[in-house]
């Protein structure tokens, strides 16, 4: 009787343990079936009905509540398959998402992707500085920003995005291709470096019935409405996505490239209105993308390689906003200034011959170009990637986690009395704000090492 009980006990663990490791997600995949297949979906975030907590503004002040709207941030989705397994990429029109939320809605679509042959769910922020705060970081001094209604409404409308793009899919051809916007972009510090090139894949359906997609990914923040703005908006992206729908019924996702160091659209109208200067940024970036040609077709090859990594958390004042309950970074005891250190993830995608790097922070160009770095400086993730065999490289910045600025460590600066708090402004009169609102110093370096092994990892499986 005593061997039956124990046989059975056995076996409920081994069922336990298979069930336990059922999860749809793979860190590693790689397809080379034979027709691409896309979808997309988009939900409008709705705004809460019923809250005590206000809607702060995120990105410039604290304490910020917004006033008015503009038009509601959306949550947007795109399937990917080449006729087997799938990838989910889902763009927030938000400031930013920390590992929790991005963790929720993939516990969310864990069933569906289950059913559905999803291997990975990937969500990357806009950047939209008109957004609600999605971090925590904009709310009145140590309290969270978030509002939770908001913050549900989001997740909802995500998980039904990406059901929706999935529902949505069908066979059809990709193509790359890419233009300059002229005298677009601007660089707010030092050195002058950043991508001007806007790139599109180009998504061609078989059945005309059905909307073209379009991925644009470009170097700006988004924030053509500047910080006196309170009102509710996707800013540029939000409007840029609408102009494409209206001028060639193609649907669209942006993605930001590598902005950080601040880069940005400039002011295009004089006298300086918030409005008009969005609309004007949105019409200026539409008549580029409708002016692409020369397109190469993407031959229908899927890879994805994700790896894990830790960061140092050396900011002390994330560390107390992780203490509050305010960052939702998942962290633990590691060696830092703090004592613990942040898990986050690091994934490659690949489609075709373009490689798109998702990276959990808004990083500097110099990291990725490699111009301006020096001595004791990481790898720049151009020169990596060219090792691998990479022909084309894009960044999808702020996707599955958020750590702020990521910034060569020949160029980290702080503040002697109170790091990380009060800024500093180095001997060329550069004030080294990004310093204040980074994870550390170390940051930089743990990039560059997981996304060599995410390419040789996706490499091992492709070759």
């Amino acid at each position: 009787m005593k061997r039956n009980i124990i046989r059975i006990l056995i076996l409920i663990l081994i069922s336990c343990l298979l069930l336990s490791s059922c999860s749809p997600y793979m860190k590693f995949f790689s397809s080379k079936e034979g027709t691409w297949r896309m979808g997309f979906g988009s939900e409008e975030i709705a705004l809460p009905e019923e809250s005590n907590q206000p809607l702060y503004i995120a990105g410039y002040h604290a304490g910020c509540e917004i006033t008015g709207v503009l038009d509601l941030q959306r949550a947007n989705a795109v399937w990917v398959d080449t006729g087997s397994n799938g990838i989910l990429l889902i763009g927030i029109d938000c400031v930013g998402l920390g590992k929790d939320t991005v963790d929720t809605i993939r516990k969310e679509l864990a069933s569906f992707c289950r059913k559905v042959g999803c291997i990975s769910v990937n969500v990357y922020a806009t950047h939209s500085h008109a957004g609600a705060d999605t971090l925590g970081l904009w709310g009145p001094t140590a309290i969270d920003g978030k509002n939770q209604a908001f913050m549900t409404n989001l997740i909802n409308a995500a998980v039904s995005a990406a059901k929706e793009a999935y529902a949505d899919r069908c066979a059809g051809t990709l193509h790359y291709g890419n233009t300059v916007p002229e005298d677009m972009l601007h660089d707010s510090r030092l050195p002058i470096e950043y991508d001007p090139i806007l790139h599109q894949l180009r998504f061609i359906p078989s059945d005309e019935s059905k909307n073209g997609i379009r991925l644009l990914s470009y170097a700006a923040h988004a924030e053509s409405l500047r910080g006196d703005n309170t009102m509710l908006s996707r800013d540029f992206p939000g409007t840029l996505a609408d102009n494409l729908l209206q001028a060639c019924g193609d649907d669209m996702l942006y993605l930001p490239s590598a902005i950080g160091g601040l880069i940005m659209t400039r002011e295009l109208v004089t006298p300086f209105d918030a409005v008009t200067n969005m609309q004007y940024t949105a019409e200026r970036i539409t008549e580029s993308v409708l002016s692409i040609c020369d397109e190469t077709e993407l031959s229908p090859n899927l890879s994805f390689s994700s790896v894990s990594m830790q960061v140092p958390l050396d900011n002390t004042l994330f560390f107390y906003y992780k203490f509050l309950g305010i960052l939702g970074n998942e962290t633990s005891r590691g060696k830092s200034d703090t004592g613990y250190v942040i898990h986050s993830e690091l994934s490659v995608l690949t489609l075709g011959s373009v490689t798109f790097a998702l990276i959990p922070g808004e990083i500097f160009p110099e990291l990725v170009s490699g111009q301006g770095l020096s001595d004791g400086d990481p790898e720049a993730l151009e020169h990596i990637a060219a090792r691998y065999g990479v022909e084309r490289l894009l960044i999808v910045g702020l996707c599955n986690d958020e750590l702020g600025y990521i910034m060569p460590p020949s160029d980290f600066l702080l503040n002697d009395e109170l790091p990380y708090i009060e800024t500093v402004t180095d001997d060329m009169g550069e004030n080294h704000y990004e310093e204040t609102n980074s994870t550390g110093r170390e940051t930089a370096a743990r990039i560059a090492k997981a996304f060599e092994t995410a390419l040789k990892k996706q490499k091992e499986l492709n070759s």
